[in-house]
């Protein structure tokens, strides 16, 4: 793809991976973690942390070898990404204050100060 934005989108444009690089800049590492916060289904969890690792956003990480878990850290490709997901907070801030949206909405995870507004569908 010519263009630098479908690019972009083509590796991080589905929105449960915006949420999941928004929690890991939360400090989020964890499966359970992301599954909790998100309340995503197991296989699209897996499905989007496959894509942000193999896109070089996220780096899987192996914590317990019996049994086999892996956590997900930003790689530096990833906390490059921190101005976008801070622009598009800025966005729903301005143009869907909370309380504004109808739908439900991905909320940060407990304690954050501030979390992008997303729709849930």
């Amino acid at each position: 793809m010519p263009c630098p934005v479908a690019r972009t989108l083509d590796k991080v444009g589905e929105w449960w991976s915006m949420l999941i690089l928004r929690d890991s800049f939360f400090g989020l590492t964890r499966f359970d973690q992301f599954q909790t916060s998100l309340g995503i289904a197991p296989n699209m969890l897996t499905r989007r942390l496959n894509a942000l690792v193999d896109g070089g956003l996220l780096e899987r990480r192996r914590y317990s070898e019996h049994p086999p878990r892996d956590e997900y850290v930003l790689t530096g490709r990833g906390r490059d990404f921190l101005p976008v997901l801070q622009a598009l907070q800025a966005f729903g801030e301005a143009h869907f204050p909370r309380g504004a949206v109808e739908a439900g909405s991905a909320d940060a995870p407990e304690g954050a100060e501030a979390a992008v507004i997303s729709p849930r569908g």
